[in-house]
């Protein structure tokens, strides 16, 4: 009898950890090398290889899609939230029906700060969310205007998981120093 519980509980421990793996795919890690970035996914999300980004991701039912910038690279007085209010407005031109979901806001960290905001809009017909943020690295020089697409029902639904991969950008060098 006390063999068939050991049995019996050693089987559920080793099916709830089968279970656990199966349910939390790999990470993949994905690099913007000339800008010392990288973002991390799950295995669901792949590179899109036809893109103008300097990275484009996308598990099918989202994209991810990120310009990089250097700070040497921008103009006399201009900031990085600059850039974020230029490419957002950039992205909106070809688009209808824009609407401002929730407002630019910004949280600092200690080694970066993250600016975002949320809008809806149409492009050829079919309504997305638009997920906007600047991840801003000062002490690197380096920062990003990353945008995420995707139907407003699957937001919705994911999006801390969206949320977690976006602020899962990181420099090479302080990914280093960890």
């Amino acid at each position: 009898m006390k063999k068939t519980i050991l049995f019996i509980l050693m089987s559920c421990i080793l099916f709830s950890n089968i279970g656990c793996t199966l349910l939390n795919p790999s990470e993949k890690i994905f690099s913007i090398e000339n800008y010392n970035l990288q973002i991390t996914a799950d295995s669901t999300f792949s590179e899109e290889n036809d893109s103008n980004f300097d990275l484009q991701i996308t598990n099918d039912k989202s994209y991810i899609s990120i310009f990089a910038f250097k700070y040497i690279d921008l103009a006399n007085g201009q900031t990085p939230l600059d850039i974020f209010d230029i490419q957002n407005e950039i992205a909106f031109t070809l688009r209808t029906e824009v609407d401002l979901i929730e407002e630019a806001k910004s949280q600092s960290f200690s080694n970066h700060t993250i600016t975002q905001a949320l809008y809806s809009a149409k492009n050829n017909n079919v309504k997305n969310y638009y997920a906007t943020y600047l991840i801003d690295f000062p002490e690197y020089e380096v920062f990003a205007w990353v945008l995420i697409t995707t139907t407003p029902s699957y937001f919705n639904k994911n999006r801390e998981y969206l949320n977690d991969i976006v602020c899962s950008l990181t420099t090479i060098e302080l990914n280093s120093h960890e």
